[in-house]
């Protein structure tokens, strides 16, 4: 499913603090972690560096997930959506992870490239409203 020019501003225009990627076991048990790494690499696929987590064990387990841009001081504010996705590919070693790491290490300092453990890459299935009406 492509996304939407829309879906394309949230997403890129976005502070940090406004993306939330929720997962779930092998069980159905939920997970949501507030992320910076994932974006939209193309109108279809979405992209991310992951430290060893819950979020990449679920990743592992189940791979289907839900991205949610939110923002707006109100919900009479609120701008964003929901994007469902599926995992197509965890890359957990070679050149994409070593290039990951540089990329980590140029925006966040070498630390935190030091805990680059998978790449991350999703089919986009579904766009949905940030609320349903």
């Amino acid at each position: 499913m492509k996304v939407s020019d829309n879906v394309w501003e949230l997403v890129k225009r976005r502070k940090p603090t406004e993306g939330f990627l929720a997962t779930a076991d092998a069980d159905g048990n939920p997970e949501v972690a507030c992320t910076s790494s994932l974006e939209l690499s193309d109108t279809e696929t979405m992209t991310m560096l992951i430290g060893e987590s819950t979020t990449l064990s679920n990743l592992k387990a189940n791979p289907r997930a839900v991205f949610v841009v939110a923002s707006g001081e109100t919900s009479e504010e609120a701008d964003g959506c929901r994007i469902d996705l599926a995992v197509k590919e965890i890359v957990e070693e070679g050149p994409v992870i070593e290039k990951g790491r540089q990329i980590m290490a140029a925006a966040a300092g070498p630390e935190m490239a030091d805990t680059v453990a998978a790449f991350v890459s999703f089919s986009v299935e579904g766009v949905r409203p940030l609320f349903d009406a």
